[in-house]
Parts: C-alpha cells; sequence; structure tokens
C-alpha cells in the first residue's frame, strides 16, 4: 500500500469545490419507461483545491508532496477547508463491530445534549463521513448517527471517531494533475484535482 501523507496545514487553499459523486445507477425499462435506481458503496468526495499566489517557500512545499505523491500512485490526508470541525463532546467511539450502511452505532459521548449538527463531517475507519441529520445523545452517551455516504468497510468496535478534525484519504484525480503556473521570481498557482481513495 501506498504511504499516506499528510497535506501541510499552513498550506490553505485560495478557493475549492468539494461534493460527494453518488455511486448509483439507474434502469430503465425500454418497454414502458420505468426506472429502478440502485445505490451501492462505492460513493467518493471529489475536490478541486485552487492556490493562487503561493510564495517560494509555500510553492515548494506543494510541488514536493506531489512529486511524493507520484502521480495516482500515493495518498494523502485532505480536509474540507471550507468547513471547521467541531469539539468533540466527549470521547466517541464505535459501538458495535460488523456494522454497515448509512446508520453508525457509537459510544462514549457526553449525556443528553446535541453532539453533532447536519452538515458536520466526521472519520471514521479512515472514511470521511457527514452527518446527515442532528445527532443528540442519550442518557447512558449512545448515538445513532445517520452518514452519507454508506460505509465501505466494517469500523471495528472501540474505532476513534475523528470529530475536530476531520479527515479523508486521497489520492490524485489522474497523472496529469500539478501543473505550476509561475509568474518567475514573484508567485506560483496551482489548480489540482484530487478524489477519495480506498
Amino acid at each position: 500500500m501506498a504511504d499516506v501523507y499528510d497535506w501541510p496545514d499552513h498550506i490553505c487553499p485560495s478557493s475549492l469545490t468539494w461534493r460527494l459523486e453518488s455511486s448509483t445507477r439507474t434502469f430503465r425499462s425500454p418497454f414502458n419507461g420505468t426506472s429502478q435506481t440502485v445505490r451501492t458503496p462505492g460513493s467518493r468526495w471529489v475536490c478541486s483545491l485552487t492556490f493562487s499566489n503561493q510564495s517560494d517557500a509555500q510553492a515548494r512545499r506543494i510541488e514536493a508532496l506531489l512529486a511524493a505523491l507520484d502521480g495516482e500512485y500515493g495518498r494523502v490526508r485532505l480536509r474540507d477547508g471550507g468547513r471547521e470541525g467541531r469539539t468533540p463532546a466527549g470521547a466517541p467511539v464505535v459501538s458495535d463491530p460488523n456494522q454497515s450502511g448509512v446508520l453508525l452505532f457509537t459510544r462514549g459521548w457526553a449525556a443528553s445534549r446535541l453532539v453533532l449538527r447536519a452538515g458536520d463531517y466526521i472519520t471514521v475507519n479512515d472514511e470521511l463521513k457527514i452527518v446527515t441529520a442532528d445527532i443528540t445523545s442519550a442518557a447512558d452517551g449512545t448515538a445513532s448517527i445517520q452518514i452519507a455516504p454508506m460505509l465501505r468497510t466494517a469500523p471495528p468496535a472501540n474505532a476513534a471517531i475523528e470529530v475536530a478534525a476531520p479527515y479523508g484519504i486521497f489520492k490524485l484525480k489522474d497523472n496529469t494533475q500539478g501543473n505550476a503556473s509561475r509568474v518567475p521570481g514573484v508567485f506560483t498557482s496551482f489548480a489540482i484535482e484530487f478524489e477519495e481513495a480506498f
């Protein structure tokens, strides 16, 4: 497996696009036009990061990381730079093994309080998820979290849930990413596309 690098915290994109690319298939009847749609666990996050007018020191860090990724081979932890994490209300972990689907059973939250809001991100088992409903913990500190996309692999019981700095594991979208546009001796700019890797 490829090494997983961390994106440098001090290098933030000037702008970004971030979206979920769903893994659904629709089958349409040639006889009466009705359709059926199925959902599979292959939905992934895709993003495009623009870094405008980077100093030489910042450009060198970006170029070095892109070279280390070696095209689509390498992996990097990325966060949605437009959305902050949340201070965790407790020490949340996965409560049960063998989970699948879009509901994650957890424990370790502070009791009887709003612990996550719709639109928050969490990371579980190195998978980036978005919370699809406000979540309030029970009196015993358990919470069932509605998430998207669905779990791809079952997280082990007691796996930590990252709330403060949620991330996904990404790769370059293709081997042509990483062109540096330079104003020699002044600034360098980049536009880089990534997709979640699994």
